[in-house]
């Protein structure tokens, strides 16, 4: 009985052992992420939308298929607005 307490004992503190090392790569990774963030925001952006984008494939296929179908359309309405709003010339937008 005794042997089977100290295996269960020793079980529980190599679990907990493995438990921390988890949050602690899980805190490293959130400030790698934060760093990344401040250096390169934009390719941190495209990151972290491109990998929640695969996990909603993965999850959602239906949900994954509407959002590209938002982003794609969002995409054309903003290529549009670009296009067509006047550009204004002034005497001090053409430097004279």
């Amino acid at each position: 009985m005794m042997k089977k307490l100290l295996i269960l004992l020793i079980l529980c503190v190599a679990l907990a052992v493995i438990r921390a090392v988890a949050v602690a790569l899980a805190v490293a990774l959130a400030l790698m992420l934060i760093g990344s963030f401040i250096a390169r925001p934009r390719e941190t952006l495209a990151f972290l939308g491109t990998l929640s984008l695969s996990a909603l494939a993965v999850a959602q296929p239906l949900a994954c298929i509407v959002a590209l179908g938002v982003v794609g359309v969002a995409v054309v309405i903003a290529g549009r607005n670009r296009r067509t709003r006047p550009l204004s010339l002034t005497r001090e937008s053409a430097g004279e």
